[in-house]
């Protein structure tokens, strides 16, 4: 197979039980199977990953190459010979497992901002299909777009920048509408439990967020000059990463709300190789080893 970080895994243990009584079980397509003798069942080094049922598998590297070179789904599909919904698909299951890069927690001096993002519903009108979902087709008369504001769910999302001074950087979709505390503190809280001083937008939910959690932290005040100490607290870092995530995003001439998460990851991720030398397409086919990835793919699809 073209995926050498997947083959590189070492299966120690049974994906579906966990049990490390496991034999091999002959090859398939060269790919060695294995078989547990506590469940007996059979898989391979693929099993549980995101690219688990991906038959064409050896046009998966050129189609990173292509998806992280800026090319649309329209010429991924052309360029390689799939059609555009198999581009969409393989597209979300390789940025949905970008998770694993998530950080899981941030220590020192972190810089933290509240972002507001127009719901959008796009690709979801009258005649659209219903994307994720082959050979299914939604009823022409319904559009989401409309029942939405009928219904008055267009209210904006809310989300969540954090950086450190690090390369460490997080954006998150909290929830749709104002910002809750407990929300926050339940997506949050565990992550800043090592910080030390919290830089903050001024904020009324981020100051209170703070208090709450005892972290001491400097807001961030327009048109006042910073002088001392005071001065290393700011939250520049966090701002450049906001205009640059806005850049991003353009090429793609708006993103679905349902799908905006993924993008976000894969944006992290974009950051994330200016501070590494690593090269991207093997830091995607890294996450894409990642287990339970069809789990996580399966459920990356946020507003219905």
């Amino acid at each position: 197979s073209e995926c050498e970080h997947i083959n590189q895994i070492q299966v120690k243990k049974c994906p579906r039980c966990g049990d490390t009584h496991i034999i091999l079980n002959g090859k398939r397509k060269d790919v060695q199977n294995y078989l547990c003798k506590k469940c007996h069942k059979n898989f391979n080094e693929f099993t549980g990953t995101t690219i688990a049922y991906i038959k064409k598998k050896d046009l998966l590297k050129p189609f990173i190459h292509s998806m992280l070179s800026g090319d649309s789904l329209y010429v991924c599909s052309k360029t390689h010979h799939i059609a555009i919904q198999t581009a969409f698909d393989w597209r979300h299951k390789i940025i949905a497992a970008l998770i694993a890069y998530t950080p899981t927690s941030y220590q020192g001096i972190t810089e933290m901002m509240v972002i507001e993002k127009r719901f959008s519903r796009k690709g979801q009108g009258a005649k659209s299909r219903n994307i994720g979902q082959k050979g299914k087709i939604t009823n022409p008369a319904s559009n989401k777009k409309a029942e939405s504001k009928e219904k008055g769910e267009t209210q904006p999302l809310s989300l969540v920048a954090i950086s450190g001074r690090t390369s460490r950087f997080e954006i998150k979709i909290i929830q749709q509408g104002p910002l809750e505390m407990e929300i926050l503190e339940e997506e949050l809280g565990k992550k800043l439990n090592q910080v030390n001083k919290l830089c903050i937008e001024d904020e009324v939910i981020l100051k209170k967020f703070a208090g709450k959690k005892r972290i001491s932290y400097f807001v961030k005040q327009q048109g006042k000059k910073v002088r001392g100490r005071n001065k290393f607290y700011n939250t520049e870092n966090i701002e450049n990463r906001y205009i640059k995530m806005n850049k991003f995003l353009e090429r793609f001439h708006g993103v679905s709300s349902s799908y905006l998460q993924n993008y976000l990851y894969w944006y992290m991720v974009v950051d994330l190789i200016m501070y590494r030398i690593d090269s991207s397409s093997v830091m995607v086919e890294r996450s894409m080893a990642v287990r339970k990835g069809k789990e996580i793919y399966k459920k990356c699809k946020l507003f219905e």
